[in-house]
């Protein structure tokens, strides 16, 4: 599975592999079918069937990761890697609500009003709501989403109310498709068959229908350039992901300190952040909105966090942004190994999740991209267990309380511990040799 092998072009030498390899993919095709069948379930019985689904996935990627050797097993695997995303166009975003807002305001953005000043309540929308679809949440507050992201919002919003949806996931599902090219010259069919398969990047692309699709295919794009050495085309697509959501900016010191030229690769990769921070504000808009506030109140299935809140709970204006520091320092730290770039990209972005207040399942997507590249005991195991916290969706859904149980926390702890655990083990296996 190591990232730099080169692609093999002949056909499999392997019979048995080369054998399994189509039943395979056509179980991939099957399971992911089932997804919109979940959907279908009445609210408060979707959650166990949707896990047992990413269970059941992230197995048949891992058995994917294995048999793809060849040119042709890669070809069977994008044929199957449309047909999973073709499957799931309708499947409506049953994990989250955040798809309606994104639509919504972009929708805003497109009547001329500033969706980063009016929440969706505000009395100079009534004529919007009375035309578009509005979010089903949060509607006292204004976007926090960037200005780049609000142009893919606008673009799909465009295509009319009764389109947009559609609009966006077809946008969603190009994105996710095409996120296992850019590694197809320069990495192990491996590493492509979990950029492909990882049910995380699936289910969260085209189930929870998120952002962080077109995130990930520019950092996978920025990983596959780095192993290239195109190094100022890498910043531009590490950049684009930093304008889409600003999260990806914690890696940036990652890639710096592997760049030979430091300064243009930051100044290159802060460019699209600020373009389009600039053609924002000269069309009227005035990001980043609720970011600040997102940033120092919201939380949500993290487990270092929730430890400490429990035990603190008066000091959170101290919490957050000590976390975030130490995380910082740790992410430095990590970034001066000498190694493979997407091992430390994968390293700081764990550190990311384990220190931040909100671990959605979908902000494991960029892990996901990581850990395909360099993959980790570690990684895998709490991308699987991420997921779990969505227990709280059937709740919500069928009696409209949000209460979030405790024992998701303790499952990703045990899972992290499992799998550092297990590198720790393989790493001493290694140097005993």
């Amino acid at each position: 599975m190591a990232p730099s092998a080169a692609l093999p072009m002949t056909p499999s030498a392997d019979a048995p592999r080369a054998r399994a390899l189509i039943p395979t993919v056509v179980l991939w095709v099957v399971l992911a079918a089932l997804a919109p069948v979940v959907a279908l379930r009445p609210a408060g019985h979707r959650a166990v069937p949707y896990l047992a689904l990413h269970v059941a996935l992230t197995l048949v990627a891992l058995g994917l990761a294995r048999l793809v050797r060849s040119s042709a097993d890669l070809r069977a695997l994008f044929v199957g890697a449309i047909l999973t995303r073709l499957v799931n166009l309708g499947t409506p975003a049953f994990t989250t609500t955040d798809p309606a807002r994104y639509l919504w305001d972009g929708a805003v953005a497109l009547t001329g009003h500033d969706p980063y000043a009016l929440p969706p309540l505000a009395a100079e929308l009534v004529a919007l709501r009375s035309r578009f679809p509005w979010p089903t949440d949060h509607f006292d507050v204004a976007t926090c989403y960037p200005p780049l992201a609000l142009g893919l919002f606008a673009l799909a919003a465009a295509s009319g109310p009764a389109r947009a949806m559609l609009a966006w996931k077809s946008l969603i599902a190009v994105a996710s498709t095409l996120t296992g090219a850019p590694a197809y010259r320069v990495a192990s069919p491996a590493v492509v068959a979990l950029l492909l398969a990882s049910p995380t990047l699936l289910l969260e692309s085209m189930v929870g229908a998120h952002l962080d699709a077109f995130i990930v295919l520019a950092l996978a794009a920025a990983l596959a350039l780095a192993l290239s050495l195109r190094w100022n085309s890498a910043a531009l697509c590490l950049g684009v992901a930093i304008a889409l959501k600003f999260v990806p900016g914690w890696i940036l010191p990652v890639f710096v300190f592997r760049a030979p030229r430091k300064a243009l690769f930051a100044a290159l990769a802060l460019a699209p952040l600020a373009l389009s921070f600039a053609v924002a504000h000269a069309l009227g808009l005035t990001p980043p909105g609720s970011l600040p506030n997102f940033a120092a109140n919201w939380s949500f299935a993290a487990p270092l966090w929730s430890a400490l809140y429990a035990r603190f709970p008066t000091d959170d204006d101290t919490l957050r942004p000590a976390l975030a520091l130490a995380g910082l320092i740790l992410t430095l730290a990590l970034s001066l190994r000498r190694g493979p770039l997407a091992r430390n990209v994968r390293d700081a972005l764990l550190v990311q999740l384990i220190v931040s207040p909100v671990a959605y399942p979908w902000y494991g997507m960029s892990l996901a991209v990581a850990c395909a590249f360099a993959p980790s005991a570690t990684a895998f195991a709490v991308l699987t267990a991420l997921p779990f916290s969505y227990e709280v969706i059937d709740r919500y859904q069928s009696v409209g309380q949000w209460t979030p149980a405790r024992w998701p926390l303790a499952f990703t702890t045990a899972a992290f511990a499992l799998g550092l655990g297990v590198d720790a083990w393989r790493a001493w296996r290694r140097r005993s040799r």
